[in-house]
């Protein structure tokens, strides 16, 4: 009883540290496009926006580079979405003992291991947040489990695509991509330059996707 009580409070100041974290972004959204090399993997929260076109509102995910932290080969960071709509539909059927008001605030913490093809990812805990910044949901998951998953679904994908994803505008490469600048002590812009490779399976065109993705790839640990 006593291990149990200890990991929900635990679990409890978990997410009352996130909610705390989010409040200046709830309702709010600040869009931030730029932050210095210093500010990135600093302990101190410093949210992002993914994709901060307007019509892209619904699904833009705001990521922490500020806490980016080291965990074994992955970069472990948040990356948090506002409940609306459809994603909010979604978040309530996973939630159904939990009533989830709009605007609600869904935080994944997720590991990324930036490879020299693409991004893998898995989440290893998710919290929900209501507009006042109360603590809805807390979980934690299995972080051997995950990946094992996750592994199995890049090479699922891969046998489909004949190549890995690479990199892009998408919140797990722009983890890689803050990570990679912090590495260089350059400061970290957003949106990254557009991969000009062509769509084919030319030596040419795998050369120029390599070199890209290179880009996406920290050559230190935080």
């Amino acid at each position: 009883m006593m291990n149990c009580r200890k990991g929900l409070i635990s679990a409890i100041g978990t997410g009352a540290a996130l909610a705390a974290s989010l409040g200046a972004i709830a309702g709010v959204r600040q869009i931030r496009t730029d932050a210095p090399a210093a500010a990135i993997a600093a302990a101190t929260p410093l949210w992002v926006d993914s994709n901060p076109d307007p019509q892209f509102a619904l699904i833009d995910a705001l990521v922490d580079i500020g806490t980016l932290r080291q965990s074994g080969d992955a970069i472990e960071a948040q990356l948090s979405w506002t409940l609306k709509l459809g994603m909010l539909k979604d978040v309530q059927a996973a939630h159904p003992e939990t009533s989830i008001p709009e605007n609600s605030i869904s935080t994944d913490a997720e590991r990324i291991v930036c490879g020299l093809e693409g991004a893998l990812s898995y989440r290893v805990a998710a919290t929900i947040t209501s507009p006042d910044g109360t603590v809805l949901s807390h979980r934690t998951y299995d972080p051997d489990q995950q990946r094992k998953d996750a592994e199995t679904q890049e090479r699922n994908l891969t046998a489909i695509l004949h190549r890995k994803s690479g990199y892009g505008p998408d919140p797990r490469s722009l983890v890689c991509w803050a990570a990679a600048r912090k590495c260089e002590n350059k400061p970290y812009h957003w949106p990254p330059p557009p991969n000009l490779a062509p769509l084919e399976y030319s030596e040419r065109a795998e050369k120029m996707r390599s070199d890209y993705n290179r880009q996406f790839v920290p050559r230190c640990r935080l």
